[in-house]
């Protein structure tokens, strides 16, 4: 049997002032989120209102569906005499969907309102020729997702969708987005919510990203963070105190054109929608010089003659061979020389560096790192990101959790009394 939307009947007839209620209701939510389950005399103590205030509003939200009592006690707090009630915030009352829609592969999760993965799928889409071939492959991916966690598509509150580009959050349309086909212009919001009866929130993949780093990853709760999303394409994700940081057109973070290097065309895109950076410093530009400096007869190399070379053998053979060492340290030298500018202005707490080329592991950190220095006046902590490949829809999820957060959980720090308990 799948597990259907719970449908909170709202707060019509409960009493006291709506907006005093609505401030209540969420400092129990909060204390019970933070440290529950938890017997009503410690949600009273913990929040700091009576305990019959405390009794009125479990049973408000109990009747709105978002909390319920535990038949025992966990075992830290039995005691002798009469069973205390203990109360527990429903993380099943709904379930929440990130998406995160690459050039290689979509992967999806599926997380319930503590942010507890119940179910997830993967599709490859790196021989997706269309639109219509990728959509297909994110519904697939959905599908399995949900199957798997027994979960139905009307128990969903809230997607959020990572895509590459420049996305239009407001309309949930792709502005423009050259590594996938078919992509751009395209209404994803309006095409995933044919599915779904819940919101979908459709936003850049990197600034999902820095979002899971900040919440699961290295810079867990750093004031300010940077994530470079670092392979074919270079993109950066700013999130500030918490907020991500977006810039009037939504294009805050595309460090992809810049032109730091001497690029005399201005920050313009290539055929292929490259910006100036990425052709300096991309996966594609670290095979080109590869296989330039193997080429010289004069230089013998482990790279020399590989057509079928790929970025990862160049980083791993840079022990050992001369020309792979020039290639990570040149590189290294590109980046570190458009990441300053970053750095200079923002100062933040950590640079995560992700994407397929963050992969080549600690040699190519350390070596962006001897050069980054250099080119600022504060150090900067760099770190590998700890999600990989799943830094995208990790921030998905989190994304996806604080809307329902917003849009259907009281508040403490409330200000419209109008803004309660809601129905999804």
């Amino acid at each position: 049997m799948t597990r259907g939307r719970q449908e909170p009947p709202g707060t019509s007839g409960t009493t006291g002032p709506p907006l005093l209620r609505l401030i209540n209701q969420g400092k129990v939510l909060a204390v019970l989120r933070a440290g529950g389950p938890l017997r009503v005399g410690e949600l009273a103590r913990l929040s700091g209102l009576s305990r019959p205030t405390v009794s009125h509003v479990i049973d408000q939200l109990s009747e709105a569906g978002w909390v319920d009592y535990l038949d025992r006690a966990p075992d830290a707090q039995r005691q002798l005499g009469r069973p205390a009630r203990v109360v527990r915030f429903r993380a099943d009352a709904g379930y929440v969907l990130g998406i995160d829609i690459g050039p290689h592969q979509t992967a999806v999760l599926v997380a319930d309102l503590d942010g507890r993965t119940v179910g997830s799928a993967r599709r490859i889409t790196s021989s997706a020729q269309d639109q219509h071939q990728l959509l297909a492959a994110v519904r697939s991916a959905v599908d399995t997702a949900l199957s798997a966690a027994g979960i139905a598509h009307d128990a969903v509150l809230s997607v959020a969708v990572g895509s590459p580009g420049i996305i239009d959050r407001d309309a949930g349309t792709v502005v423009q987005a050259p590594g996938l086909p078919g992509w751009t212009t395209l209404d994803l919001k309006q095409q995933l919510r044919r599915f779904f009866r819940c919101p979908v929130l459709v936003d850049n993949d990197v600034n999902l990203a820095v979002l899971g780093e900040r919440w699961r990853g290295v810079a867990r709760d750093a004031d300010t963070v940077v994530f470079v999303l670092w392979g074919e394409r270079v993109g950066a994700g700013i999130c500030i105190r918490g907020q991500l940081h977006r810039g009037k057109g939504d294009a805050a973070g595309e460090i992809g054109y810049l032109t730091v290097l001497g690029d005399d065309d201005g920050a313009q895109p290539d055929d292929e929608g490259r910006g100036p950076f990425e052709r300096e410093v991309g996966a594609s530009a670290i095979l080109r010089l590869a296989r330039t400096l193997a080429a010289d007869p004069a230089r013998a190399s482990v790279l020399a003659d590989r057509p079928d070379l790929d970025v990862p053998e160049v980083f791993a053979a840079a022990g050992d061979d001369p020309v792979a060492r020039e290639v990570v340290d040149t590189i290294a030298v590109r980046l570190a020389r458009g990441l300053a500018p970053l750095l200079l202005t923002l100062d933040p707490d950590v640079l995560v560096i992700g994407g397929g080329i963050s992969r080549a592991g600690p040699r190519i950190l350390d070596s962006v790192d001897q050069h980054l220095q250099r080119l600022v006046l504060t150090p900067t902590p760099l770190r590998l990101s700890a999600l990989g490949g799943d830094a995208v829809v990790t921030g998905a999820i989190r994304y996806a959790l604080d809307d329902v957060q917003a849009r259907l959980l009281p508040s403490a720090d409330a200000t419209d009394p109008a803004a309660g308990i809601r129905q999804p």
